[in-house]
């Protein structure tokens, strides 16, 4: 199914420190919000969002406006802080909600309300899930991970199965919005999350939970692909901004995107972990091997004899078969004799 977030303002009661929305002003009315709903292509699944949807007192009225458009589905995105309140998500219902994507960052309260940065929450959040399915509203878990969390995840996979989720989904940290302040502390190595990923996906595999991944560069899914409800994905949902709109950077695709299997179909990485990062994580599947047939080895930008026999490791192990030793070099002779026992052929030149 199709869907689209409706993102109607920004106003919301937390704080989370990787809030993609920090510094954006404004909230869309509500019949800013209902043309919108109108001018939308498709008539199937709607998520409204804010900042926190909940706080918006015409929210009944916008899911009367968009069951009568003909939505299909209507899903609201929200941190529980209110939905906890006893009867807030059956009222929902009656006025045509379907759904609920509930926020939980932590499989603990000190994890999941330090990300918030507000006391109290993964009580509250807690309560919200057992109200959405006490009111019969199937509740989908979102987590946003971070190094944080990383290590709990497969403990909130077994927390969003035991309060009664149909669905979780994992989004990667990214260098945006009041995650850059703390970047080093909040977003994860790709490497990282993709082992952190692993038992969270096992976990919901045996709960029977649909568990979904974006953020995370597909070629690093490995064993994750076959645990994973949609696979992994770099996209985000079709999003509609009322008011406040976050600007995105184009993702990018650095070299070891070239001649991958999933070129075709991947949509880029996060260019902002590359400029921190770099591309060194990313595991192009079905390429044939990188590197040149020969590593050439010159003075240039100061190299040693050890970084040398370094780069005649490294382009050994990616395939080249040849050594130009272009000198005058530092210890020729040891570099020769470096490069036979790694069973490179030598070509010797000069400058």
């Amino acid at each position: 199914m199709r869907w689209t977030d409706l993102r109607v303002g920004t106003a919301c009661n937390q704080a989370c420190r990787f809030c993609d929305q920090e510094g954006l002003a404004g909230d869309g009315d509500d019949a800013a919000a209902i043309e919108a709903m109108r001018a939308l292509p498709h008539r199937e699944g709607l998520c409204l969002a804010g900042g926190e949807i909940t706080l918006r007192r015409g929210l009944p009225a916008l899911l009367r406006a968009a069951r009568e458009l003909g939505f299909r589905k209507l899903a609201i995105q929200s941190n529980g802080q209110i939905l906890a309140a006893p009867g807030a998500a059956r009222a929902l219902r009656e006025a045509g909600l379907t759904d609920v994507a509930i926020a939980l960052h932590g499989a603990t309260a000190a994890v999941h309300d330090w990300h918030t940065a507000t006391p109290g929450s993964f009580r509250r959040v807690v309560a919200a899930a057992r109200q959405a399915v006490a009111a019969g509203l199937p509740v989908r878990v979102g987590v946003v991970v971070t190094r944080a969390n990383a290590m709990q995840l497969g403990a909130l996979a077994d927390l969003a199965h035991g309060r009664g989720a149909s669905s979780i989904r994992m989004v990667l940290c990214r260098e945006e919005g009041a995650a850059v302040a703390d970047a080093r502390m909040l977003v994860p190595r790709w490497s990282v999350a993709a082992e952190a990923l692993i038992p969270a996906a096992e976990r919901a595999s045996q709960h029977g939970l649909d568990l979904e991944v974006a953020g995370l560069p597909p070629c690093l899914a490995g064993e994750l692909r076959p645990l994973l409800a949609d696979g992994p994905s770099v996209h985000q949902a079709d999003r509609v901004y009322v008011a406040g709109e976050v600007a995105r950077e184009a993702r990018a695709y650095p070299a070891p995107c070239h001649g991958c299997a999933l070129r075709a179909s991947c949509p880029g990485v996060d260019a902002a972990y590359l400029r921190r990062w770099g591309a060194g994580e990313l595991r192009p599947v079905g390429a044939a091997a990188p590197g040149p047939a020969e590593v050439v080895l010159t003075t240039a930008a100061g190299a040693t004899s050890r970084t040398l026999r370094q780069q005649m490791v490294h382009a050994q192990a990616r395939g080249a078969r040849i050594a130009r030793l272009v000198e005058p070099l530092p210890d020729v002779a040891g570099l020769v004799r470096d490069a036979e026992r790694l069973g490179l052929a030598v070509v010797r030149s000069s400058v």
